[in-house]
């Protein structure tokens, strides 16, 4: 069943802000103030018919909000001055800090998928291979830019039931609350959003295109870490030039396309730490062709020699998670 929702002062889970946007009411949504959120985990997930023609301006304090239309249309106004329309199919991500409301609103049917960042820190490193999750997540500027929005992504039809039935499976376990219903809910809600990054296409203009090229890349990349790879072969990859590629990678991921692969075959190289295998030979199976070199990078970016993380590895020190945390915790990531 939908849930007619409406964000204004009548809406039990918003609270004036003390201050206004634009000159009109700003309210506040923080995730473990909502009044149904009544469990630990920090995901929640809403299906909503929005009866209004516009609601009030308010803000996603310490949450993201991924949002699937599936009928219906609205407005998009972040106060920009420049209104966004929303239909179905449309996938989009407003993180913590961003403010907006719908206007022009005819029978608008969507998910909300609420969610902390803490939900994705163990996986991340895994969706970020998906041209959608670089397209969602990588273009939000400075933390906590009230008008930061994603580009809008659209979802063909034939995939929206797919994605429905998995976020209606995620919402009915949080609903009921079963034995192991945390569990069952994260299941579907990556489940529907591993579908959503693998399946979604960008619309829009050419920046956003160059985006989608560079997460193109990032997912060759990951799975080809091994290879040589200069920088014109991977410019060409994305089919662009030289220049606009070195601007383009650094602007989406926060680094040069050199550092990037650096980074990622040193986190590649990391569980073949937990084998018997030589340093050499470890280096050179991940694209290294200098050990020393490899040895050197390492010590730069993961804070340990090779030797000692081995050691620390083996002795239950320090875990492979953590080392993923300390080679790519701040790339592209103002928000994740």
């Amino acid at each position: 069943m939908l849930r007619p929702y409406v964000a204004n002062e009548n809406n039990p889970h918003m609270h004036p802000a003390g201050e206004k946007w634009r000159g009109e009411k700003l309210y506040d949504f923080r995730f473990y103030e909502l009044e149904i959120v009544s469990y630990s985990l920090p995901l929640a997930v809403f299906r909503w018919d929005t009866y209004v023609r516009s609601d009030d301006y308010h803000r996603h304090c310490d949450f993201y909000e991924l949002v699937l239309v599936y009928k219906g249309s609205a407005r998009n106004d972040s106060g920009t001055g420049t209104l966004e329309t929303v239909t179905v199919g449309n996938v989009f991500l407003l993180p913590p800090g961003s403010i907006h409301r719908y206007q022009a609103i005819h029978e608008f049917a969507h998910f909300n998928i609420l969610f902390r960042p803490e939900l994705l820190n163990q996986i991340r490193f895994d969706l970020e291979t998906l041209p959608g999750f670089q397209a969602l997540f990588r273009n939000f500027g400075a933390a906590g830019n009230p008008t930061a929005i994603s580009p809008f992504l659209f979802l063909p039809e034939a995939e929206i039931t797919d994605v429905m039935m998995l976020l209606e499976n995620c919402r009915r376990e949080l609903e009921r609350q079963e034995p192991g219903f945390q569990s069952a809910a994260v299941a579907s809600f990556l489940h529907a959003l591993t579908g959503i990054c693998r399946k979604a296409r960008l619309q829009g203009g050419r920046g956003e295109e160059n985006s989608f090229r560079i997460s193109r890349v990032v997912e060759q990349l990951n799975s080809r870490y091994s290879e040589e790879f200069s920088v014109p072969r991977i410019a060409k990859l994305a089919g662009m030039s030289v220049s606009n590629f070195r601007h383009r990678f650094s602007e989406v991921m926060g680094v040069s396309p050199v550092e990037y692969l650096t980074r990622l075959r040193l986190k590649m190289a990391a569980p073949l730490f937990m084998m018997p295998e030589n340093i050499t030979s470890i280096a050179f199976r991940v694209g290294f062709e200098d050990s020393n070199y490899f040895a050197r990078q390492f010590r730069k970016y993961a804070g340990l020699t090779p030797t000692e993380f081995r050691n620390r590895l083996n002795n239950g020190e320090i875990t492979l998670q953590e080392l993923d945390s300390r080679l790519f915790n701040h790339l592209g990531r103002q928000n994740v």
